[in-house]
């Protein structure tokens, strides 16, 4: 089968939907697929089956070369023959779209609903508004509902947002979760890297080591967090509970609200690592508080390592997740209370030992393979039921 995909960067080291895509090309290029990737940004070279398309696109301001791209990419990608043509971005002239980010106006509310200040949420408000980028990502969305056959949603959460706020067809959409690399991210990891790593991060053996993983700490709920380690500590101050950050962000800010609310000295920023397999060895409870997150791909990383996890209904791994069994799911990550008690419970070291194998018996019903067989068989199904 000769396949396209269609995203806009395509720098993998960023991990997230582009690490996605660069694992999918390269399982279905083992099965003997031929796979061409149309970018504006790429640090991979054709190689095999493999090949890499850099799709010249209008400088200027970042709704210029949005819109750029989804032309450009379409007539690049429809002037040639194609058995399916599979989009991830904000392009044209596909025949299957998978918006790994959800849908545009579902991305907005929850981004919304993380900005704890009315003021500051209404000034954000305006700027969506008055935005030219989002006047221009909004009009892509439309006419790719318009044009494509099938639409694949990563959770049952951005099926229900696509049929809400896109309006479309229940019918054209196709759940097909997120898999998980189940050699890397293993249980047997604590044997080769705890001691080693939980040495380098200064922590005592009796420390119970909470990890949160993510680039946008305020949609992901780092707050949220910080807070509820606050609340922990005014009631149960003898707690060894220390938090690891592991990503890319504002660093500066969420220290010096860490130091406000009195917990700093139980904060460890973890510099972007490309080796979170070390981490998860490291760590006892895997917390991601999201406001809004499609499929939170660490959250099922966390469970193939043998922890814990917590997270809230606002993530769309929630859905794999069966309360108190594999970890617990609060409602909203407003709720600071239940998030702290939910922690708490996990000072138990038999509750976190058995929630951990649980966890990781579920995501072994998610591997790569099985995301890409679902892929295919949409694909067999597009091919046998929509021909050109």
């Amino acid at each position: 089968m000769k396949i396209a995909f269609c995203i806009e960067n395509f720098i993998t080291t960023r991990g997230g939907a582009e690490q996605y895509v660069h694992d999918l090309s390269l399982l279905l290029t083992e099965r003997g697929h031929e796979v061409h990737i149309y970018t504006m940004k790429c640090r991979r070279r054709s190689q095999g089956k493999l090949h890499v398309h850099m799709v010249d696109i209008f400088p200027g301001p970042r709704f210029i070369r949005t819109l750029s791209f989804a032309l450009r990419c379409r007539k690049e990608v429809t002037g040639r023959e194609f058995d399916i043509i599979h989009s991830f971005g904000r392009t044209w002239g596909m025949d299957i779209f998978q918006p790994l980010g959800g849908s545009q106006m579902a991305g907005l509310v929850g981004n919304l609903r993380s900005i704890p200040n009315p003021f500051r949420r209404y000034l954000k408000i305006v700027t969506y508004i008055l935005s030219f980028r989002r006047m221009v990502y909004f009009l892509i969305e439309k006419i790719q509902m318009k044009e494509t056959k099938i639409v694949i949603a990563i959770s049952a959460m951005v099926k229900k947002d696509l049929i809400h706020y896109c309006r479309l067809n229940p019918d054209n959409v196709r759940i097909v979760r997120n898999g998980v690399d189940l050699k890397r991210f293993n249980p047997s990891n604590r044997e080769l890297f705890r001691a080693k790593t939980r040495k380098e991060l200064g922590l005592d053996d009796d420390d119970i080591f909470i990890l949160f993983v993510a680039h946008n700490f305020r949609l992901k709920g780092l707050q949220t967090l910080i807070k509820a380690l606050k609340r922990i500590r005014r009631i149960a101050p003898d707690n060894k509970f220390k938090v690891g950050i592991l990503g890319a962000g504002k660093v500066k800010k969420y220290t010096a609200y860490a130091r406000k609310m009195g917990i700093v000295d139980r904060i460890i920023f973890i510099p972007n690592s490309d080796k979170p397999p070390y981490y998860y060895a490291a760590s006892d409870i895997s917390v991601h508080p999201s406001f809004y997150d499609p499929s939170a791909l660490v959250v099922l990383e966390a469970m193939a390592s043998g922890l814990p996890v917590i997270t809230t209904t606002y993530c769309g791994t929630s859905e794999i997740i069966e309360e108190g069994k594999e970890g617990f799911v609060v409602r909203t990550p407003a709720n600071i209370s239940e998030m702290a008690s939910r922690i708490l419970e996990l000072n138990d070291p038999i509750l976190r030992k058995e929630m951990g194998e649980a966890g990781r018996q579920r995501a072994e019903e998610f591997p790569y393979s099985r995301n890409m067989e679902e892929i295919l068989d949409i694909y067999d199904e597009y091919t046998g039921s929509y021909p050109r």
